[in-house]
């Protein structure tokens, strides 16, 4: 056990579950201020800056194992999963009481049926929508919602523009309902080979700029969030309803080619299948001992 402390890798994946702990200590034991909810979401945004780099860091020093990739899917749970929930009951899921605690409760077992989901298909490649993963991550969607709760208690705030505890659970369930979803997102993993998934970057990299420089320097991440979700459910939709034509259907573990559909994927698909041979999700990037 002591090999795995001293691994380098596991430091970052270490330091990702510090960042959601230091979130989840500050709202303890008082109602927190917009400005502490504010610091929270940063922290959390630290963790996903931190469980990105622990996959590279893995990489890098070459050291793979499966006990890497169980500690990244209980930091991602914890980080991603409980401590957004946690943000968003402190700041406006409490006031609906026990429905409230149900709606953070949703998302935290959506969190953990997706990562156990992933992890069980990990080993089956059922998934075969290129360049994209079955729903929406866990990642993405803790830091959008981190991102929610933080333009809500700044920008939005300085403008007089308060959400109400029913639009917030709402959020917080479809961001729930998107993780546990078959719906594809896009991963961004074949922006080399797939100019679609280039100019989606494109855009949503413009969206990100024109916020920051045109309404707020949070708007950065908000704009990028908004872009990410609204563009990448229409893009899932899309491609959906192209794979169906091609006689694609989804099953209980994943999704499942026809004899005729396997033909009929795209060539540049094709290249992405051969060439992702890495786990496309940021849950499960890192395994080492």
């Amino acid at each position: 056990m002591i090999r795995h402390f001293l691994n380098p890798p596991n430091w970052f994946t270490a330091a990702s579950i510090l960042c959601a702990t230091l979130a989840m200590a500050r709202l303890v034991g008082h109602e927190p201020d917009p400005q502490t909810l504010i610091q929270c979401c940063i922290l959390i945004m630290f963790g996903g800056v931190f469980d990105m780099l622990d996959g590279r860091v893995a990489r890098m020093t070459n050291r793979f194992s499966e006990f890497g990739v169980q500690l990244d899917s209980f930091a991602d749970l914890i980080s991603f999963g409980l401590a957004p929930a946690l943000v968003a009951y402190a700041w406006k899921l409490h006031e609906l009481g026990t429905f409230g605690a149900m709606v953070a409760f949703w998302y935290v077992i959506a969190a953990s049926f997706r990562l156990a989901r992933f992890n069980v298909n990990a080993n089956h490649q059922s998934w075969v929508f290129a360049g994209h993963t079955q729903g929406l991550t866990s990642t993405m969607s803790g830091g959008c919602l981190a991102i929610f709760v933080w333009v809500g208690n700044g920008y939005f705030r300085r403008l007089g523009i308060e959400f109400s505890p029913l639009v917030v659970a709402a959020v917080v369930s479809w961001a729930g309902l998107m993780m546990v979803s078959n719906v594809p997102f896009r991963s961004f993993k074949d922006l080399r080979k797939n100019p679609r998934a280039r100019a989606l970057f494109a855009v949503g990299l413009a969206g990100c700029l024109s916020g920051a420089l045109l309404l707020d320097p949070s708007m950065w991440f908000g704009a990028g969030a908004l872009l990410y979700v609204v563009l990448g459910l229409v893009d899932g939709l899309i491609t959906t309803a192209y794979y169906n034509r091609k006689g694609l259907t989804f099953d209980t573990v994943g999704v499942r080619p026809s004899a005729a559909a396997t033909a009929a994927i795209l060539p540049e698909d094709q290249e992405d299948e051969e060439d992702d041979e890495e786990l496309d999700e940021d849950e499960i990037e890192l395994a080492r001992p």
